[in-house]
């Protein structure tokens, strides 16, 4: 795309209000927003107490500088995106002297816009949960989970000649039909991702992900998609979810070396308490109970909050003898209200096998 001459022009992204909010420890958490972009933090917000209706007043402003000659360009702002994530502050216990946070949901502002010729634009973008995340179960009220946000340059990045004289290429995927069984949401609703390849004149071919969640039910289809992103796809801003969902149907189909090596990329890459739980599980399927407690115990130190982590931090412990420790883990885990039942078949079948890890016994 052809490079605007200028001194630098300052894009001004606003979040004034959140809607249908809740946290780990309530429904009238204290929450804080960070911005960011190409890779760099552009601030956090006030720490905002959410009404008890859901709704939190954020009034934060962020910015950063377009500035084509030095800085960020043109592609920059088609490429990618703003991130808004949303975070839980714990409430301090006794003896703590850090402040524990959670992250609660993830938002993305598309900057196309400004690439139209618009210098102002206001847009209502939804409040992606992570998983565990208490916003997964949205509350009663009418109002989607999501944050209002107002972008703003002072003046038009482009003139009229300049967007007709672009090279600016947009694709809309309106919809999908005749999709396999396997796209059929057995659960929750789910949302879903499409990828596809853009062939350029004497370059490598270029991937757009028309991305929003998820796919349930038989995977092999999904799996074979996200193998070939990955293949091809070098620096984008959310392969790390690519590498979730796909090293979660290696694990779903038993392929553990395959699930190891693909949620290790994750963790270079962009480590999580969900990374670190992949590989942590993975690991312990192929019976490699040290680097399992490992990962594990760094997943733990993310978010210990996780019943998942728990759970098989307690199979851990009970394959290799630790009772205390497995009675601990098992205790948080049942505090934390475990979801999977099979995991909870299969450390009760492993309790009985050695004889402990359950206090009741």
């Amino acid at each position: 795309m052809e490079q605007v001459p200028s001194t630098g022009r300052l894009v001004q992204i606003t979040v004034t209000e959140g809607y249908d909010l809740k946290g780990f420890k309530g429904d009238t958490p204290v929450t804080f927003i960070r911005a960011e972009f190409n890779q760099v933090v552009l601030g956090d917000s006030a720490k905002i107490t959410v009404s008890p209706e859901g709704s939190a007043k954020y009034n934060f402003t962020s910015s950063f500088g377009f500035n084509p000659e030095g800085g960020i360009t043109l592609d920059d702002l088609a490429h990618k995106p703003v991130f808004l994530t949303v975070t839980e502050v714990l409430p301090k216990e006794k003896k703590q002297k850090e402040e524990k946070t959670l992250i609660l949901g993830q938002a993305v502002v598309d900057l196309l816009p400004l690439l139209e010729g618009q210098s102002l634009f206001q847009t209502t973008v939804p409040l992606h949960p992570v998983q565990g995340s208490p916003l997964e179960t949205p509350r009663s009220s009418a109002k989607q989970c999501s944050l209002e946000v107002k972008v703003l340059v002072a003046e038009p990045l482009l003139t009229t000649a300049q967007i007709s004289g672009g090279n600016l290429l947009k694709v809309t995927l309106e919809a999908a039909y005749s999709v396999p069984e396997s796209f059929i949401p057995t659960g929750p609703g789910q949302n879903y991702m499409v990828g596809l390849q853009v062939p350029s004149l004497g370059e490598k071919d270029y991937p757009i992900l028309f991305k929003n969640g998820t796919l349930n039910g038989n995977h092999s289809e999904a799996k074979a998609c996200y193998e070939r992103t990955i293949s091809f796809v070098v620096d984008a801003s959310e392969m790390h979810f690519v590498f979730l969902r796909l090293g979660l149907i290696y694990l779903e189909e038993k392929e553990y070396e395959k699930a190891k090596k693909t949620y290790m990329q994750a963790c270079k890459r962009s480590p999580s308490c969900l990374t670190w739980l992949g590989l942590g599980i993975a690991c312990y399927r192929l019976e490699e109970l040290t680097e399992a407690e490992d990962a594990l115990s760094e997943a733990n130190a993310l978010n210990n909050y996780n019943a998942e982590v728990w759970a098989y931090l307690a199979l851990v412990c009970l394959k290799v003898g630790r009772q205390l420790e497995a009675e601990q883990a098992y205790k948080y885990m049942i505090k934390l209200k475990l979801k999977d039942e099979a995991l909870l078949a299969e450390i009760h079948t492993l309790q009985e096998t050695v004889g402990f890890g359950n206090p009741s016994f």
